[in-house]
């Protein structure tokens, strides 16, 4: 069984005349004869463009899209009159939305899911707390601070997702689980090296305790996470963790088109079931 990698696709953002980059992925599963796609977030700042895409890739490819929140799309910027927490429960209208329920295939496999959060563990350890706690790094403003509206703060998020998914891995200690989550696990994955700023802005990428909580369990045999731009893969003890996200347009090769980059950052696991 071939399942596609990919994360971070911003179809909003990425949009100039038509959303291009959906239509890309539908391209790049048929090319690669994919059996199904795993999406770890950050589709779009509008729940219904989510919906949308995931619906379009399972109508064009007639496969499996599951999916997982990224921070962009429980963002409140076009929906003011919603928190987080209600688009978090919107986006499960999505079928394979990870968050709803976990995805069981073959004869022992099962992907589970949730966007995860940040508890600062990536930052460098010359800023305190308080100063992760502003969210802010000279004129820049890390996003979530404005547009995340939780009414929780940051710890008490990343402790409520991290505790989720620990409560399901302990109950499917009899599957081969593939994770997915859209922050890092691990700081293998973080900027490195981290200039001024990412020595700072590192801090909101992710939680050392998702990838403690993973390692844990030798049944987790992939860990899939997005949110830092990059595509990167690395073995650590029984499971493989895969960063494989797409990114804004800016930051692709310069002149290459949405088909182009998105075969670029595709990854794929191959599963033998």
């Amino acid at each position: 069984m071939k399942i596609g990698v990919l994360s971070d696709i911003h179809i909003d953002i990425n949009y100039i005349d038509r959303d291009e980059v959906t239509p890309a992925i539908c391209s790049a599963v048929k090319v690669r004869s994919l059996d199904m796609m795993i999406i770890a977030g950050d589709v779009a700042s509008d729940y219904k463009l989510v919906i949308e895409s995931m619906e379009d890739i399972e109508k064009y490819t007639g496969i499996p899209c599951l999916y997982i929140p990224g921070n962009h799309d429980i963002w409140t910027e076009n929906y003011p009159d919603l928190t987080s927490w209600d688009i978090y429960e919107k986006l499960k209208g999505f079928p394979r939305n990870l968050t709803k329920e976990p995805y069981m295939f073959g004869r022992d496999w099962i992907v589970i899911g949730d966007i995860g959060w940040y508890d600062f563990s990536f930052g460098d350890t010359g800023y305190s707390f308080d100063d992760f706690s502003r969210m802010k790094y000279g004129e820049r403003v890390w996003q979530d601070s404005i547009k995340a509206v939780w009414g929780k703060s940051t710890h008490e998020m990343h402790s409520y997702f991290l505790h989720k998914l620990e409560n399901q891995l302990k109950t499917y200690q009899n599957k081969k689980v593939i994770i997915v989550t859209h922050v890092l696990p691990i700081s293998d994955f973080t900027v490195l090296p981290p200039d001024p700023m990412w020595e700072y802005m590192n801090a909101f990428l992710g939680s050392r305790e998702y990838g403690e909580l993973i390692l844990r369990y030798p049944n987790v045999k992939y860990a899939i996470s997005g949110h830092v731009h990059y595509r990167k893969r690395k073995h650590i003890q029984n499971t493989e963790f895969v960063c494989s996200c797409l990114g804004y347009r800016t930051e692709w090769f310069e002149n290459d088109d949405a088909g182009t980059e998105v075969e670029r950052a595709l990854m794929t696991i191959n599963i033998d079931d």
